[in-house]
């Protein structure tokens, strides 16, 4: 009782006084900002369907810039189903990026049980020694991994429970249970020969693999939670391998951007894009043999939705000839 009073009181200090719109409000506030809605039955069957402020974030590409005149407003002539189509490949593209990072995870998983396992046997990974990292983050990568596996319900680990009377799983058996984040923690703190026998397939040094777990973490998690995935700038960047020429074309990119009163080309960083990380996605899946249709399906994901601004991803020019775009 008390704590929702004291809730209540810090909800009367709260600065944000937005109010609840209806869903036919919500479509009068578009229509007020200029978008066009020559279907107003169907608009607003999407916004009963889709969160108004899930497609704020993809309107914005729609909209004048926010230093500008006209901030906030709608370009010309922009109707609601561009909106649409911009959100419905968003979440083609999740789903793309989501199943060749299952491909990747399940080899990474796969490489760490196998190299752990003929060093240090089956229940090595439970003891300190066998890891290079500090004895605080030891105790918490296991405590993440019995928490992990206490809270999976595979049958097969109910079996060897069962039958083996233990509480402990064998590596080859936790690896398949554990978070993508977890997953790229245990590599973290693997000792460094043991990191350099997981990526020798891959052919790069291990911390710029355990740069790229990570990042592919932060990536495979947006697509798992339906977060806005296409233009998304990752909070970090991913390494390129030191004498790598195939990530040199694609590591600057120049943008229009709002400056000064008018539109300029400008510079920047690509390496935290999204294009970035789909490079990365398909330097990992050549590497290790895999034989999917990613390229394929990308191209044709992006062929289907012409109108979409590839610059915004991060998609240099002449992308598809680039050789670390090429088929192998």
């Amino acid at each position: 009782m008390l704590n929702s009073q004291l809730q209540q009181i810090k909800n009367r200090k709260n600065n944000y006084k937005k109010p609840h719109l209806s869903f036919e409000k919500q479509l009068e506030h578009l229509k007020s900002k200029g978008l066009v809605v020559p279907n107003e039955a169907y608009t607003l069957k999407k916004l009963s369907h889709l969160n108004y402020y899930r497609l704020s974030a993809y309107s914005l590409n729609f909209k004048y810039p926010k230093l500008s005149e006209k901030a906030d407003i709608f370009y010309e002539g922009t109707e609601f189903r561009e909106i649409i189509q911009l959100y419905d490949f968003d979440a083609k593209l999740r789903r793309l990026i989501f199943g060749a990072l299952e491909t990747i995870e399940v080899y990474v998983r796969t490489q760490i049980a196998y190299v752990h396992t003929a060093k240090y046997e089956a229940f090595g990974y439970l003891e300190y020694e066998n890891f290079q990292c500090s004895s605080g983050d030891f105790e918490k990568l296991i405590k993440d991994i019995k928490s992990e596996s206490k809270r999976s319900d595979e049958k097969f680990i109910k079996h060897f429970k069962e039958k083996y009377s233990s509480t402990d799983l064998p590596l080859w058996s936790v690896v398949e249970v554990l978070s993508f984040g977890t997953l790229s923690r245990l590599f973290s703190l693997l000792k460094v020969n043991d990191k350099k026998e997981v990526v020798k397939g891959i052919g790069i040094h291990q911390k710029v693999f355990q740069n790229w777990l990570h990042a592919l973490t932060i990536v495979r998690n947006m697509c798992a939670h339906h977060s806005r995935t296409w233009n998304k700038q990752l909070r970090i960047q991913f390494a390129i391998p030191s004498k790598n020429q195939l990530f040199e074309p694609i590591r600057k990119i120049t943008k229009k951007r709002f400056h000064d009163g008018k539109m300029q080309d400008r510079e920047y960083d690509n390496k935290s894009s999204i294009f970035f990380a789909l490079s990365v996605i398909k330097y990992i899946l050549d590497s290790i043999g895999e034989d999917i249709d990613f390229v394929e399906e990308l191209k044709e994901l992006l062929h289907s939705h012409p109108n979409i601004d590839k610059n915004s991803m991060g998609f240099v020019d002449n992308w598809s000839e680039l050789n670390i775009w090429s088929d192998v």
